[in-house]
């Protein structure tokens, strides 16, 4: 039944690169840097949102590799949660407890580049890549002052070094699949990545949203994984 909508997705994934190739292009040609590159992987500690069409691609090219990493990470990713978490706590959590994403390669690059989401696909880093594994608030006062003041906020997602410009683009083709996802299914599915991809991989999640919202929501209750930190599933 995601046929249409995944093929539609893919042509918006690579329209998507073209824009941004051209959007960096003219970014440095007025004296400005994307320092992100294969293999600079500081950023894949963040936590990824996702709708579930952009999860289904991904999980098209996980390899076995890539499986038992997975799983390794879902389980400490729903360990660490309680009923108590807030979301300042669970992205903190993400980054220092459960690490690194899955779908890396051994070198250290994005072994799902080619249908990896909006969300990652749009962050692009201002500065190098070390300050992609810094959280700012870390910072002492003066350094973190100091870091505020580097930033230019007409370029900036401020307070972060990571271009606007993208950001708002992904997002709102990101809102654009959940559309395409709520006209095909009446309901949108959205939340973590790897945990959208360890539910279509280990319940055929897909299958199950054909039979409707409720069985849907049966099955995510199930799974143990209906945390709202980690699934959205909207009517």
């Amino acid at each position: 039944m995601f046929r249409a909508t995944l093929e539609e997705l893919r042509k918006q994934q690579e329209l998507f690169d073209t824009d941004i190739s051209r959007w960096i292009d003219d970014y440095r040609s007025r004296g400005g840097r994307i320092y992100c590159d294969r293999g600079c992987r500081n950023c894949c500690s963040l936590a990824v949102h996702a709708t579930f069409p952009e999860a289904l691609l991904v999980a098209e090219l996980v390899t076995t590799a890539m499986a038992g990493a997975l799983e390794k990470h879902v389980a400490r990713l729903t360990e660490s949660l309680t009923e108590d978490t807030d979301l300042k706590t669970y992205l903190r959590l993400h980054r220092r407890t459960v690490g690194s994403c899955p779908f890396l390669n051994e070198d250290g690059a994005c072994g799902v580049y080619r249908h990896r989401p909006f969300s990652c696909r749009s962050l692009l880093s201002t500065r190098p890549g070390d300050w992609c594994g810094l959280d700012p608030l870390s910072l002492d006062p003066c350094d973190r002052e100091l870091y505020l003041k580097s930033l230019d906020p007409e370029i900036v997602f401020f307070p972060t070094h990571y271009a606007a410009g993208p950001q708002e683009q992904g997002l709102e083709l990101e809102n654009t699949a959940a559309v395409r996802m709520r006209k095909l299914c009446g309901f949108t599915l959205s939340g973590n990545l790897t945990v959208l991809v360890h539910l279509e991989r280990t319940f055929r999640l897909s299958a199950t949203l054909a039979r409707g919202y409720d069985a849907t929501k049966a099955l995510l209750a199930r799974s143990r994984l209906d945390h709202p930190l980690l699934l959205n599933l909207c009517r």
